[in-house]
């Protein structure tokens, strides 16, 4: 399976007091992302399929980081895929007869819901400028 980002990679790319905690099996999930969105792009290859030029294999691994960044920041879990709940918000509790409440409003909406598995299975539009600016991206199924 190839990856393009190493956790040294996500150090870097975000703050080095707040690391995301991405497991090798995140950071798998957003290459497979990129290596969809690359899908119909031309460019050579090392024997195990590594992108051979430097500028590819950085925008490669700058749009794995991104696309983990995006998940970082919209708390998705990318191991969810479509089913994304989202963090449920208590409304009330009660003690006697131990009753919680949660709030259903705009994190449980259908639109917030279809967004978060959105957002859990497909480049984000970051990731996706990342690799266009580095003349891939453009023609592959991304979206």
């Amino acid at each position: 399976m190839l990856v393009y980002a190493t956790e040294s990679d996500l150090a870097a790319w975000f703050s080095p007091d707040q690391p995301p905690e991405a497991s090798q099996r995140v950071i798998a999930r957003a290459s497979r992302l990129v290596r969809r969105a690359t899908i119909n792009d031309l460019y050579t290859t090392d024997a195990t399929g590594m992108p051979t030029d430097a500028k590819v294999r950085q925008a490669f691994r700058d749009a794995v980081c991104s696309q983990i960044e995006t998940w970082a920041a919209a708390d998705v879990d990318p191991a969810a895929g479509a089913v994304q709940t989202g963090k449920q918000t208590v409304a009330a509790k009660k003690i006697g007869s131990a009753q919680v409440s949660y709030f259903a409003g705009a994190a449980g909406s259908v639109t917030a819901m279809t967004t978060r598995a959105n957002a859990a299975t497909r480049l984000s539009e970051d990731a996706v400028m990342i690799l266009r600016d580095a003349g891939l991206a453009s023609a592959g199924p991304f979206a």
